[in-house]
């Protein structure tokens, strides 16, 4: 046919109405303005290939497709194309001005096409349609380049989309796609946005110079699992589920590389994302993440960030040269890295924050001028192997309320190793190596106790271990070798246990102890130090037991008032000796030093044991209430004191079980009393240091199978020593939930309660009637939780007791007719489920406060000093705030 001149037909309309079923138009050169309606099979081809077969509609689609299958060929169409039903194969052609629409159930496999200038989307996909994209060029697009909606799915393979003002390829509702070896550049929004329920899987292709992000992923991409098949066989990313991308290269985005929101889920293999403008991956929402081999490289913001509550892990993936951080966590997200390399970032390589569980294994960190990893806010960390090195700042920083598990970490060239301030957990360390320090190894800041075993402090170029003032820390089996100062330091009022640690050939004290440290030191070797092998500050009453000093000028040095307690000591190639040597008698104590010569007298030191005691039993009457808890822990410590007796005496000694049950409402002093029963063990001598390690379920029981045991472990091994208190311990077995993980952690710690039986006390604690229910769930438990402490509810003179032991501390005064109004306010209040007991008590102090602080704002009257620390009946709050 021709539109002029020789021809069979002047129309393509006319010479279709004539074509058999199956046969073939062959249309010569020309421009045609009309709508082709084709329903049946049929062949359009242009006799050139040179794009003078030009076809043109004045409304509507030039080409519809009711039906059949249809065959076009080297066809210039400037206007759009829909595909309502059939199958449609477009091979060699240019579509312009309209886009390339499918609905319903139809097929099209496009070939060699070039689709621009279109407005809104170049090529649109809907219902249940599928359609395959080969060899083909999309580009110049007032839209989107590639719109799939509804059930539709496509399958693009060595096709660019380019120039599009909105996404490259947009997936929405349960839409799927697979792309191979493609190209999408300049995008102007992003370059693939997947919204609801769509599934995409990108494989061996590059996306570049985006406006936005390049990948977006929102709401949820769930698995489907069908059983479907794209078109060409290829994989189906229905049945895969989600968003995989696999050896792709994501390069410029103004936006972040990838970005996954809402219960996005993605898997990314063996991909890059480099120079994004933002994060290189951002995930937060429920999302959920996968990494294995990827490259995370010059961002300009933080390489890899976790929010929220999304998940990620990530095996053999490397973030370097970020701008910010390489990894940031944060609020309840969860982070697991294995094999990582992190490196060459702005700020803190890792920066853990909010609630965020992080757990790096075997990763490498190095090149921050900040901190290589810092766990602040309430973040947990677990840092297993691996190395930090190159670090402005702090290799390992924990603070605030954060807390973590390491070992076997190397930390080098770092201006401190590791650091432990503010935190009121106990961090556990365990054979790490901390080496090549500007200042410290090891420093912990006041009133911290972390635990430090079997780790090595070397070549530091001030102190090699620093224990801040008060610090309670547990230092086992540790090394410190060439400090530029001081070995060990602990600072004013320390009470550290300080085992089998040695430390040689520093040019300091090897051990300098600061006014007022009443530390342990048992089985320590030190050698070859620069001063004193020992220091005693002022008023320093430290115990030395089983030390041994060797190759140094002189032993030990004492500042005034100091009190030593010096047990079974040794000391060999020392010239100046002011050391008793123990029960051996091969030295004695010099004239002059008398003050430390009853310490080796083991009578001084029971003495100081039961003075301690009875400070603590004092503090422990000294709470308000709790009779009957408190008559039970009398009982048990004159139980403990027999035990010692009959131990001391070679008997041996009767059958106990130090766990116990804390039953009671909340606010009723439980963590309180286990805090004081811990103390009270360790100064009768049954616990190494007697601290407090609590928990609940979250710290317990992982999200995953294999995830449970190690942070149960981790939280036990925190604990060993002292008491690990497991608040609201019932929640481990929630009713009708038998498979739940909770029974693995059960199971896990009655093993390690048996493991380690003289070791640990576990108490675990709440309401009295879900208690008996949690003894009763494992038999393990109901062995060794024999014992129940009941915990009463406060009566309403009681919880007044509490707020005026408040107000006492916080130098306000209560006047009986004070007292008496408050006892009225608590008698009237409601004792439901939730009340808070002395929590409530202390809540209403507050309020009372911030009460009072308007009412003598408000007043009008000039205030004395006396109105400043009265409260007054009218400073009650209202009873609604009864919990």
């Amino acid at each position: 046919m021709a539109a002029r001149g020789w021809g069979n037909h002047r129309t393509i309309g006319s010479a279709l109405r004539a074509a058999a079923d199956g046969g073939v138009v062959v249309v010569a050169p020309g421009v045609y303005q009309e709508t082709l309606v084709v329903d049946r099979d049929v062949t359009i081809t242009a006799e050139a290939t040179d794009g003078t077969v030009v076809l043109t509609s004045a409304e509507g689609p030039g080409l519809h497709v009711r039906a059949g299958t249809v065959g076009v060929r080297g066809l210039t169409m400037r206007a759009p194309v829909l595909v309502s039903a059939g199958a449609l194969a477009l091979q060699d052609c240019d579509i312009s001005v309209g886009e390339l629409a499918l609905t319903g159930w139809a097929v099209a496999d496009i070939t060699g096409c070039r689709i621009h200038h279109c407005d809104d989307a170049a090529v649109r996909a809907n219902g249940d349609s599928r359609i395959q994209v080969t060899n083909c060029a999309v580009e110049d697009v007032e839209g989107s380049g590639i719109a799939m909606a509804q059930s539709s799915q496509a399958r693009l393979v060595t096709t660019t989309v380019s120039r599009v003002t909105a996404a490259g390829l947009h997936l929405s509702d349960s839409a799927a796609s697979c792309v191979v070896d493609c190209e999408i550049a300049e995008a102007g929004e992003c370059g693939v946005l997947v919204d609801d329920d769509a599934a995409l899987v990108i494989h061996s292709s590059r996306l570049r110079d985006i406006g936005g992000d390049a990948v977006r992923v929102t709401d949820c991409c769930a698995r489907i699992d069908d059983g479907s098949s794209t078109v060409d066989g290829g994989v189906d990313p229905r049945a895969v589920g989600g968003v995989t991308v696999v050896d792709t290269t994501i390069t410029r985005a103004v936006g972040s590389g990838i970005l996954a929101t809402g219960a996005a889920q993605l898997s990314i293999d063996r991909s890059h994302v480099r120079d994004a403008g933002k994060a290189g991956i951002f995930a937060t929402g429920t999302s959920t993440l996968s990494l294995a081999g990827c490259g995370i490289i010059g961002s300009a913001s933080t390489g890899l960030v976790v929010q929220k509550s999304a998940r990620l892990s990530a095996t053999d993936t490397t973030i370097a040269r970020t701008a910010a951080n390489g990894l940031l966590a944060g609020e309840e997200a969860s982070v697991n890295l294995t094999g990582c390399t992190i490196r060459e970032s702005g700020f803190s390589a890792v920066h853990i924050g909010g609630q965020a569980k992080v757990d790096l294994h075997d990763c490498t960190v190095s090149g921050t001028p900040e901190h290589g990893v810092r766990c602040t806010d309430r973040g947990m960390l677990r840092l297993a192997g691996g190395a930090l090195n190159a670090v402005g700042m702090t290799g390992l920083q924990i603070e605030d309320s954060g807390d973590a598990t390491v070992l076997g970490v190397t930390v080098t060239q770092a201006n401190v190793g590791i650091r432990v301030q503010d935190t009121p957990h106990h961090p556990l360390l365990v054979n790490c190596t901390v080496t090549g320090t500007t200042t410290s190894g090891l420093e912990t800041g006041p009133g911290t106790s972390p635990i430090v075993r079997d780790s090595s402090f070397r070549n530091s170029g001030a102190t090699g271990v620093f224990l801040d003032q008060d610090s309670q820390a547990g230092i086992d089996g540790c090394e410190i070798t060439d400090a530029g100062g001081n070995g060990l330091v602990v600072w004013d009022g320390g009470t550290p246990l300080i085992r089998s640690l040695t430390v040689k050939d520093c040019h300091g004290n090897g051990i300098y102890l600061a006014p007022r440290v009443r530390a342990k030191l048992e089985d320590c070797s030190i050698t070859g130090t620069g001063a004193p092998a020992v220091y005693v500050g002022p008023s320093a009453a430290p115990t030395l037991r089983r030390c041994h000093i060797r190759d140094v000028e002189q032993d030990v040095e004492l500042a005034a008032e100091a009190e030593p307690v010096i047990v079974d000591c040794e000391v060999s190639g020392v010239r100046v000796s002011h050391l008793p040597v123990g029960r051996s008698g091969r030295a004695s104590p010099p004239s002059g030093m008398a003050r430390i010569g009853a310490g080796g007298d083991p009578a001084a030191q029971a003495a100081a044991d039961d003075r301690g005691l009875a400070e603590l039993l004092h503090q422990l009457d000294e709470l308000v209430g709790l009779r009957r808890a408190k008559q039970d822990v009398g009982t048990l410590v004159k139980l403990m004191q027999m035990v010692k007796q009959r131990q001391e005496a070679g008997l041996l000694p009767p059958p106990l079980s130090r766990h116990l049950v804390f039953a009671g409402n909340p606010g009723t002093g439980k963590t309180t009393v286990a805090r004081l029963y811990g103390q009270i063990l360790a100064a009768l001598g049954m616990l190494n240091t007697g601290h407090l390690v609590e928990v609940d379920r979250s710290m317990l029981v992982g999200e995953y199978v294999g995830h449970t045991a190690p942070k149960t472990q981790a939280a036990f091994r925190r604990a060993l020593g002292g008491v690990l208190f497991i608040d609201e311990a019932y929640a481990l077995v929630p009713d009708g939930r038998g498979n739940d993980f909770g029974q693995e952690a059960i199971s896990t710690l009655v093993k390690l309660m048996e493991d380690h039986r003289d070791e640990v006390v576990v108490i675990v604690a709440g309401y009295p009637d879900q208690m008996e229910r949690f003894v009763g769930a494992n038999p393990g438990l109901a062995s060794r939780f024999t014992r129940t402490l009941t915990f009463d509810d406060y009566t309403s003179a009681e919880l007044v007791d509490i707020v005026a032991h408040q107000a006492a501390s916080h130098q306000y005064e209560l006047p009986p007719p004070t007292r008496a109004a408050l006892a009225t306010f608590f008698d009237a209040t409601g004792r439901g489920e939730g009340f808070g007991n002395g929590r409530f008590a202390r809540k209403v102090f507050q309020e009372m406060t911030e009460r009072h602080a308007r009412r003598l704002v408000d007043s009008a009257a000039s205030v004395t000093a006396e109105q400043l620390s009265t409260l007054m009946g009218d400073d009650l709050p209202d009873l609604d705030l009864a919990e």
